[in-house]
């Protein structure tokens, strides 16, 4: 019987399996190359990862297998890249290129193998398939970004957006800001019930949404107000969008309980060109004039411009 020092046959066996062994049984991907890039070895979960066999690959330029993007920008990244300080993490891993399957987000580990004078022998790379955890990050991104009652953007990346968009040095381009709040919702929620209130910020979000266009961003800012930034928009049209929405929510009628319900809106409109303004200059002159619209009851209208150049 072999003593406790030796170990048993089955373990001295193992310890004779052979490295390329070993690594077939590594749940990650395997990469390997020599001093001049070319590919030495894959281990089965970096053959079924990438979609090659090693045996029709072997002495292949590394970057005739193994195709990396920058997972924000798109961009290619060589190998060589990754071996230095790693940048931090920014919310999206690195895309693994793969002939006619698409690209898939992975986390990726590079190491120069050292040779016995000291150089650089070739790469180890590995390789893990980052899908999963993509789509869990990506979920609480949009969860982050918008409002869950509405599917709206919230207040935080609505005034993001205007700080970016600010940033700009591009003067030549209109810009505008509108401030949305709804007359009425309090009696909706006092007569009908919160229930018929929230039923009728959905819905009428919704109607919002289908007049913004796809460059624009709509965001519930709280409770009953509304934001709309509207990037590359001259006056004009700011305008006719602010009388389209008022339309929008004048129209709505709200059904509950057997009975209707009516809802108006106050809008505040600002209008700017130039970078020069401050992001709570902004947000307070449309807010200025969606009050001074509010303020003229049925007696005036219910849409309030001021241009900020």
């Amino acid at each position: 019987m072999p003593s406790a020092l030796t170990g048993s046959t089955t373990d001295a066996r193992a310890w004779d399996m052979p490295l390329s062994d070993a690594f077939d049984h590594f749940p990650d991907a395997l990469v390997m190359t020599d001093g001049e890039a070319r590919l030495s070895y894959l281990n089965r979960a970096a053959e079924q990862l990438l979609g090659l066999s090693l045996k029709n690959v072997r002495g292949h330029s590394l970057d005739k297998v193994l195709t990396l993007q920058d997972g924000a920008t798109r961009q290619a990244i060589p190998i060589g890249d990754l071996c230095g300080p790693h940048t931090p993490f920014a919310g999206a891993f690195h895309l693994l290129v793969r002939n006619g399957a698409g690209a898939i987000p992975v986390q990726c580990s590079v190491a120069p193998t050292p040779t016995g004078s000291g150089t650089t022998g070739g790469f180890m790379i590995v390789l893990r398939n980052a899908s999963s955890l993509q789509q869990y990050i990506d979920k609480l991104v949009m969860q982050t970004m918008h409002d869950e009652h509405t599917r709206l953007l919230r207040r935080a990346e609505l005034v993001k957006r205007l700080w970016r968009l600010l940033q700009e040095k591009d003067e030549s381009e209109p810009k505008a800001f509108m401030y949305l709040d709804l007359d009425n919702f309090k009696s909706v929620n006092d007569t009908a019930g919160h229930a018929a209130g929230d039923l009728a910020i959905r819905q009428i979000a919704a109607r919002l949404k289908d007049q913004v266009r796809g460059r624009d961003s709509l965001a519930r800012l709280g409770g009953d107000e509304f934001g709309l930034l509207l990037e590359h928009c001259p006056a004009e049209h700011a305008r006719q969008r602010a009388e389209q929405l008022h339309r929008t929510v004048e129209s709505y009628v709200l059904n509950w309980d057997g009975k209707t319900y009516r809802l108006g809106v106050s809008i505040g409109l600002a209008i700017f060109k130039t970078h020069k303004h401050t992001l709570n200059g902004i947000l307070a002159a449309a807010d200025a004039a969606c009050y001074r619209a509010k303020r003229n009851g049925n007696s005036g209208p219910h849409i309030q411009e001021v241009a900020l150049d």
